[in-house]
């Protein structure tokens, strides 16, 4: 009788190392999908904090004081889209839709009664809306 050769794989072998492989695949594919979420969350944070930053020097160099003769309850509103026509803030790019913008304003209250309250101790809430219906609300 003549011998066979067995040079090569089995089919089970073969098998057995597809089926590794996709699940490395499924873990792999798993941890790129959460790095991509929370990169898009990081983001829409980067918008919020540089739309804050902006809002301080747009009134630092407009001379917006809130609250100038002690009344409480003054307030300022700015859109983010105004912050980066006037150049305060970068392009707020949606990280969810390529080529578009955020949008979302900046609102700065004094709720104090103080004469000598400043900029610093006002609240800035930013609300930032990017495509698919995402929304984030921070106080500063």
């Amino acid at each position: 009788m003549r011998e066979l050769n067995k040079k090569g794989f089995t089919i089970v072998e073969m098998l057995a190392t597809l089926v590794i492989l996709a699940i490395m695949m499924g873990v792999a594919i798993g941890a790129v999908y959460i790095h991509a979420q929370n990169s898009r969350k990081q983001s829409m944070e980067t918008i919020a904090s540089t739309s804050y930053d902006g809002m301080v020097n747009y009134m630092m160099e407009n001379g917006i004081l809130l609250n100038p003769s002690g009344t409480a309850g003054d307030s300022q509103s700015i859109t983010i889209e105004e912050l980066y026509d006037n150049n305060y803030v970068e392009r707020p790019n949606d990280p969810y839709n390529d080529g578009a913008m955020c949008s979302g304003t900046v609102t700065v209250t004094n709720e104090s009664t103080s004469a000598s309250t400043g900029i610093d101790d006002y609240r800035y809430d930013v609300h930032v809306e990017c495509s698919g219906d995402h929304v984030l609300d921070v106080t500063y």
